[in-house]
């Protein structure tokens, strides 16, 4: 298993969405922008999605651990820890 420590800024609003059929209950995502201007995706899922959705904003600088996932030829990094910083 591969593991990432990123810290960016929100590029954009989180979007959470509800998955039916699925071992997961709910989904959400959005875009950070970290110090060297990369952009990657990000999501969360079940209380991770939750959290995302109540507590982060678009411009919110937060700290994630998590894994890389290829997803249809896109990486993206799926949370397991998100910390807001302040």
């Amino acid at each position: 298993m591969n593991t990432c420590i990123l810290m960016g800024k929100i590029i954009e609003e989180v979007e959470f969405k509800f998955i039916y059929n699925s071992k997961s209950v709910s989904i959400a995502n959005c875009k950070i922008q970290l110090m060297d201007k990369t952009q990657l995706e990000i999501y969360g899922l079940d209380e991770k999605a939750d959290y995302m959705y109540q507590n982060i904003n678009k411009n919110d600088i937060i700290l994630i651990s998590g894994s890389i996932v290829n997803e249809r030829k896109t990486n993206k990094i799926k949370i397991d820890k998100i910390i807001k910083i302040d």
